[in-house]
């Protein structure tokens, strides 16, 4: 069995910032295996491969036979989802053996090894020699009877070979883009004790370093490899220059052999750091962070952070006065909450912060503020009782990291100590240490490069983590966990967290981790269609966000069907109603096409999914189910929706009813079928339930307690609404119509803006662009078809239809140039007007029924109107713009405007749909050029004409008291 691959994995780690390229510990075990075996190893880095499971089946299958596969268990809070990803290997690679290595496997080995674990060997400690022995077995054609390896550690580290950076080579291309601080180690152990640190678990006690030229060499191999001047060179070893010959040795050789990145970054201790140091790190262009950990000397002496505590904390007084001197960027880390930590300890520290930051004008240091955190293979939690017994603390989740969604709270979820609680030292921590950190970031002076804003984002997450919002969060969170019984946590059997720079699949997985930690999701075929079916290609992004937080997007209508229930409610029935491979399954609420896909998913190629929509027109819904060839789509009126025959297998009524019609338990096969609604009142909270088709008639089963849209229609609360009406306010053409108004398009009957003439410098490039193109009044409808203004600047920068030709080209490219060039100031207008924005919607959201009413009547004759959205669009001022996209009128107005104007303005627009057929018909024609003396001009102003006398005509028949109002609109 000499022939195959050695792979190597790193399943990455649920954090989409700031992500370290580089994997040095498996580059370094790779070229360990290569230059002692002569084995083939590939690397595998899941935050960077991108893509779902099925596509990581295909690359591993691509790689050959495999010798076996290893999986860097490298951090407890994804011991689950390194677990979920062995189980994924193991089934499709029975006979291939899977090897655990990494901090947590070396802390805890009986977690990856167990009876039923895919796992079936782990290392403990540094990788190289157990590991080498494990692929010469198997070279051997021998088996693996030995479940825990090492721990037996490289004692002279210039034995390893040079780091083997083109196992990367499959990232290396792309490799600025995947991330900012480019990982390396130059030495490995730490001879300190702290009782908080896991470190000890994988590397011992004993320093060891590359030599001083090695160390250099490594650096300059590295340089050769990419332009560091790009990267921030994460130097990660636990302890930076442990001795001082060798940390001045690498450091001048880095100033002599000029190696520089943008910046290096390290941790290091204080204990011996001189002028000297300080001012060679400086021009190393290092900054470094320290585990200061404390400025109590009772605390430092508990965590045995040194036996000299004022000693230390003088070094460290010194170094924030060299600093300054030198110019060199640190950063110090404080736990609060340590075991044996009280209200007298925390105040000393405070007090210390506050002196070390803030007693000078400036500061070349900032600050990380921490809880203390229960970490695997720490001393702490070796000696739990023994710590519990000393200083009275407790620890609510001794095995936090069987926990697929909150291992970071309760990792914290500690009572440090018998004087000081869990809650109180959260009130401490963001009350006393809030201020602290923005004023450190008022005064912070680093080393004057770009790289600073990797500080300055820094501080904005401390701000972020010490704010009142999450201090109330972390303390309810803390008493539910108090009250909550244990839940027995589910496996699955596939990988999560493959694309996390996505920001919808991050969602996503939160989504669905946290209803795995809540065992709410049990079955895998379920947990793998939320994962693979995105609710944000159904709906609005808001609707999408508002779904995977649980909340049921808000109806414009009573009776009118959500974009979809919540997230929680939709796992709760789909567990209960348990669609099968092959099931026959009706979705008879299908408005957006979000819970028909996920069901597609789960009754597979040989099932069949019915989805009934509501409305006279299903094209939108047909597109979004595009390619599903197991959905079929039935529109009808939502008077009829629930006229269903059956049979079916499953059964999805997505809002509540009063009760289960009788009539529909027919339509549920016997003696299996399912169907899941919501039923109660309207405006009290309802039942969710699973009624079952039996041999002895149908039963029904609560299944939780629900706040759910009622449905309106037959065997609903109320009579069918009608079409639903939306009012929003949408980024993209918020600024798009800003920039337009701001150009004066000269006398054009499509130009219905009073502009402030000149605001940008492309103004007159765009009026010159706008006349010379014939199909400019193709884009108002560009300018209304998308919410994102990434979106809408991909349509413009390729644009279709009437502006495909050169002109209109040079007219979409020239919006696109403006839009860009006022996108920042926009986007910091548009977070600091949200409010007002909500207040201008909720406004206009009360014109919604009366929107409703009117486009009844108006559609009498064509039967159910299509759904509409108003779009609030300040630029438009006392105007209005109009289109149709997939079915759906989008009308823009002012909502800023009085109540009466917009009521009749989005009236007016939805006349134009209707009269502006006849007045072509008659005109014989649609000349479109708008400018006076052209064909077109005269055509649009009989266009305009027309619909406002229409409008007054319907107003006189149908609602004469807004005549008066009417006139004023006129005026």
């Amino acid at each position: 069995m000499s022939a195959g691959t050695v792979l190597l994995i790193s399943p990455g780690i649920i954090r989409w910032t700031d992500l370290d390229f580089g994997l040095p510990h498996l580059v370094a075990l790779g070229g360990w295996l290569r230059a002692r075996l002569g084995v083939r190893v590939e690397i595998l880095d899941l935050n960077y491969e991108g893509g779902d499971h099925a596509s990581l089946a295909r690359t591993i299958d691509d790689m050959g036979p495999l010798l076996c596969v290893g999986i860097a268990a490298y951090t407890s809070f994804d011991l689950l989802r390194v677990h979920a990803l062995a189980t994924f290997l193991k089934q499709r690679l029975p006979d291939v053996p899977l090897v655990a290595g990494g901090y947590h496997a070396s802390a805890l080995p009986d977690d990856l090894v167990f009876e039923g674990s895919p796992f079936d060997a782990v290392v403990v400690g540094e990788g190289e020699l157990p590991f080498e022995r494990i692929v010469a077995t198997r070279m051997g054609g021998g088996q693996l009877e030995q479940k825990i390896w090492g721990p037996e550690r490289v004692d002279d580290m210039d034995d390893l070979p040079p780091y083997a950076w083109d196992l990367l080579d499959r990232y290396w291309p792309r490799c600025n883009e995947l991330g900012r601080k480019l990982q390396i180690y130059l030495s490995r152990g730490c001879p300190y004790h702290c009782t908080f640190c896991m470190e000890r678990s994988k590397s011992g006690y004993s320093w060891r370093a590359f030599s001083p030229e090695r160390a250099l060499s490594e650096l300059e191999r590295l340089a050769a490899r990419t332009d560091l001047s790009n990267w921030v060179v994460n130097v990660a070893d636990p302890l930076f220059g442990f001795h001082r010959r060798w940390r001045r040795e690498v450091l001048e050789g880095i100033l002599q052999r000029g190696i520089q990145p943008r910046q290096f970054w390290t941790l290091t201790r204080t204990d011996d750091l001189d002028d000297d140091d300080v001012r060679l790190l400086a021009q190393a262009r290092f900054s470094i962070g320290i585990g200061m950990e404390s400025g109590s000397p009772t605390m430092l002496r508990i965590m045995q952070k040194g036996n000299e505590p004022h000693r230390y904390l003088d070094n460290l007084r010194r170094l924030a006065g060299l600093s300054r001197v030198h110019g060199l960027s640190w950063a110090a880390n404080i736990i609060v909450g340590h075991p044996g930590e009280t209200h007298e300890t925390m105040r000393e520290t405070h007090a210390f912060v506050q002196e070390l930051f803030l007693s000078a004008k400036d500061t070349c240091g900032w600050v990380s503020i921490d809880p203390f955190r229960l970490y695997p293979g720490a001393a702490v939690h070796e000696q739990q009782e023994a710590w519990s017994k000393q200083t009275g603390a407790v620890f609510h989740h001794p095995r936090w990291w069987w926990s697929w969604y909150d291992g970071p709270f309760r990792a914290q979820h500690i009572e440090p100590s018998h004087t000081l609680s869990y809650e109180e030292r959260v009130r401490f921590m963001v009350d006393a240490y809030g201020p602290v950190v923005a004023e450190v970031q008022k005064r912070f002076r680093g080393q004057g490069r770009s790289v600073d804003r990797v500080f300055e984002r820094s501080l904005a997450e401390q701000r972020e983590l010490l704010s009142p919002a999450r201090r109330d969060s972390l303390i309810a969170q803390g008493r539910r966990a108090l009250k909550a019984p244990p839940v027995i946590v589910p496996r699955l059997n596939v990988p999560i967290g493959l694309h996390m720079k996505d920001p919808w699949v991050r969602r996503r997985e939160e989504a669905v981790r946290r209803l795995l930690d809540g065992g709410v999701l049990r079955t895998a075929t379920i947990i793998e269609a939320l994962l693979q079916v995105g609710p944000e290609r159904f709906m609005s992004q808001e609707d999408a966000v508002a779904v995977l937080l649980e909340r049921t997007p808000a109806v414009a209508l009573e009776g009118a069907l959500p974009a979809a229930l919540g997230v929680r409610t939709v796992a709760l029935g789909l567990e209960a109603l348990a669609p099968g491979a092959g099931d026959v399954v009706a979705d008879a609420t299908a408005r957006t096409g979000w819970m028909a896909a996920v069901l597609s998913e789960l009754v597979g190629e040989e099932g069949s999914v019915l989805a009934v929509h509501a409305g006279s027109d299903g094209a939108a819904l047909r597109a979004a189910l595009a390619g599903r060839s197991n959905v079929t789509v039935e529109v009808r009126p939502q008077a009829r929706l629930l006229a269903l025959q059956g049979p079916f297998d499953a059964l999805w009524i997505g809002a509540a009813l009063p009760r289960f019609p009788k009539a529909l338990v027919a339509a549920l096969r016997a003696p299996d079928g399912r169907a899941v609604t919501a039923v109660g009142p309207r405006f009290r909270p309802q039942d969710l339930v699973v009624i079952s088709h039996g041999e002895a008639g149908h039963h029904e089963r609560t299944l939780a307690r629900v706040t759910v849209p009622v449905l309106g229609g037959a065997h609903g609360w109320l009579p069918a609404p009608p079409a639903a009406v939306a009012v929003e306010a949408w980024p993209a053409p918020a600024l798009a119509y800003g920039v337009l108004s701001s150009v004066d398009l000269g006398r054009d009957a499509a130009s219905t803006f009073s502009p402030a003439v000149g605001r940008g410098p492309w103004s007159e490039r765009i009026a010159a662009a706008w006349a010379a193109a014939p199909g400019r009044l193709g884009l108002i409808a560009v300018l209304l078809r998308h919410r994102e203004l990434d979106a809408l600047l991909a349509e413009l920068r390729a644009p279709r239809g009437g502006l495909a030709d050169p002109a209109g080209r040079a007219l979409c490219a020239v919006m696109a140039d403006a839009i860009a060039e006022q996108r920042p100031d926009f986007e910091r207008g548009w977070e600091l007007t949200g409010a007002l924005r909500k207040e201008r919607l909720a406004g206009a959201r009360r014109l919604a029924t009366r929107w409703a009413g009117w486009r009844e009547k108006l559609y009498v004759a064509q039967g159910a109107p299509p759904p509409l959205l108003v779009l609030d669009v300040p630029a438009l001022g006392r105007r209005g713009r109009a289109t149709t996209v997939q079915g759906r009128r989008v009308v823009a107005v002012d909502l800023g405007q009085p109540e009466e104007h917009a009521a009749l303005q989005v009236l007016h627009e939805e006349l134009h749909p209707i009269t502006d057929p006849v007045v072509l018909a008659e005109q014989g024609g649609g000349a479109r050029d708008t400018r006076p003396g052209e064909a077109g001009w005269a055509l649009h102003r009989e266009l305009e004409r027309v619909a406002v006398a229409a409008t007054h005509a319907f107003l006189q028949a149908h609602d004469p008291s807004w005549l008066p109002a009417l006139k004023r609109w006129m005026a």
